[in-house]
């Protein structure tokens, strides 16, 4: 009888993560939004996935923190695992105090089929750990024909937003994909960096 309690007991508790969070996700890899730059560089938790993505590539590992382009506003990361899916990148946003305030991870593709497919499964997993929350507001921006873009935004109390969009949009080449973006960002210093961006216009 009491192995029957005990273990009751124990489904309860491995049950509690799975219903749903009351605060957006704050941190990937190990590293935290607000971090600094050097604290990210730093962290042994992402520092062992660079290592093991580029165990075989040393010049790709030593320069894996680069800026990209030489501007000192991200760092990006090629073929990532995050949310149980392999995505194409992975970037790191930094304001101008080098303070990490967003993290984006996005895939592309010339057919609209399977990135809207990522969109339609990972829309699922987000409603579910999200959607209902106590802290937590969910939008929804549906209409294709505006922008060539379908949203959904999931707001916390905790400052921080989970975005999911799906576009169709054009690359750095001037080619044309279908993208899917999943975005995490501190509302408040997201704001901050663009205003930022702004004043040197």
């Amino acid at each position: 009888m009491k192995n029957i309690i005990l273990s009751m007991a124990l489904a309860v508790l491995t049950a509690i993560p799975a219903i749903g969070q009351t605060r957006i996700q704050n941190c990937f890899y190990g590293v935290e939004i607000r971090s600094s730059y050097n604290e990210m560089k730093n962290c042994r938790e992402l520092r062992k996935v660079i290592n093991d993505k580029y165990r075989n590539f040393n010049w790709m590992r030593r320069h894996a923190y680069d800026w990209v382009n030489n501007k000192e506003e991200k760092v990006r990361f090629s073929n990532m695992s995050f949310g149980g899916r392999r995505w194409a990148y992975c970037e790191y946003y930094f304001n101008d105090d080098k303070t990490f305030y967003q993290i984006r991870f996005y895939d592309g593709a010339k057919e609209p089929q399977a990135t809207r497919r990522t969109y339609d499964n990972l829309l699922k997993d987000l409603k579910s750990k999200y959607h209902g929350q106590r802290g937590i507001e969910m939008t929804e921006d549906i209409l294709w024909e505006d922008d060539l873009s379908i949203s959904t935004t999931f707001t916390g109390n905790n400052g921080m937003t989970c975005e999911l969009r799906y576009s169709y949009e054009a690359a750095s080449s001037g080619e044309m994909y279908y993208y899917v973006f999943l975005t995490y960002y501190d509302q408040k210093l997201k704001k901050e960096a663009k205003y930022g961006w702004l004043e040197e216009l």
